[in-house]
């Protein structure tokens, strides 16, 4: 199932830190996405990520980085020994860049990473434990003297962040983590996908697209994913649908049919039934 995350708490809460939790009890490996950025650093743990048409592997001193509206799948091995802590910081873009405006060379630096698509989401900080001693300091001398505005303070963190992060961007130094060699031919799937999710689905043509069989090519990518071929081109075609709904004016029945399906009413049910909302209620929440 595709989670959407309600942008409620981009309107009461710009900017939310979740800082050093031990996400092990309440994580759930579930496909996800959400209108606003999120930012997660990995303290303890270790798994996959499944982003776009990529499989990255996640482990201490990671740096994710996800943009709006991106689903993505994030796979952690957690057991009594072995847990999973990590910081997060959500926040709805066009807030934040506002307060960086002050700030040139962040603001175009912000900019670049939120916009282009060469730019590295996954990335492993060099001497990672420099950083994250860095975050709890200033954390916790934001806990200490909090601002009378909580977002003026979550945004000077924020701020603060992205400062430590520009020279290591603008040097090379923060390199960019390598895709697992593990599954090539489920890359090259889902790579298909984002390519064809519009067109009627044929799992055929995937299959030879990448040259095995069709029944070989499911049980591959469910094995690598955890998810059906199915699932994952439903939850590309919701990502467009709510992409077009937000910043188009087109009918719902025309974004139903640019998004992959051809059936409105079964459209509408979906859509639904994933999102929790109608497409028309989606576009106006």
């Amino acid at each position: 199932m595709l989670i959407f995350e309600h942008c409620q708490f981009l309107i009461d809460s710009p900017i939310k830190l979740d800082m050093f939790f031990n996400n092990s009890r309440y994580f759930k490996q579930l496909f996800h996405f959400h209108p606003g950025i999120e930012m997660i650093f990995v303290h303890e743990g270790s798994g996959q990520l499944i982003l776009e048409q990529s499989i990255y592997e996640v482990k201490p001193g990671t740096l994710i980085f996800l943009k709006p509206y991106q689903p993505h799948y994030l796979q952690m091995q957690i057991s009594p020994g072995k847990p999973y802590i990590r910081s997060l910081i959500k926040y709805e873009t066009s807030y934040f860049s506002e307060n960086l405006k002050a700030f040139p060379q962040l603001h175009e630096f912000h900019e670049y990473i939120c916009s282009d698509t060469s730019t590295a989401q996954v990335q492993y900080v060099p001497e990672w434990k420099r950083f994250e001693q860095f975050l709890q300091e200033n954390y916790e001398r934001l806990q200490r003297h909090p601002y009378r505005n909580q977002m003026e303070g979550n945004a000077l963190f924020l701020v603060t962040i992205l400062h430590y992060l520009y020279p290591l961007w603008n040097t090379g130094n923060v390199s960019k983590q390598r895709r697992q060699a593990a599954a090539p031919t489920v890359a090259k799937m889902i790579r298909w996908i984002d390519e064809n999710y519009e067109q009627d689905f044929q799992l055929e043509a995937l299959a030879q697209a990448v040259h095995i069989s069709p029944n070989y090519a499911s049980h591959l990518f469910r094995q690598t994913t955890g998810k059906t071929i199915m699932e994952f081109l439903t939850d590309r075609r919701l990502k467009q649908a709510c992409i077009l709904l937000k910043t188009t004016s087109g009918s719902v029945q025309e974004i139903g049919e640019k998004s992959g399906w051809v059936n409105f009413n079964y459209f509408c049910s979906i859509f639904k039934k994933r999102m929790g909302m109608t497409p028309k209620q989606y576009r106006h929440h």
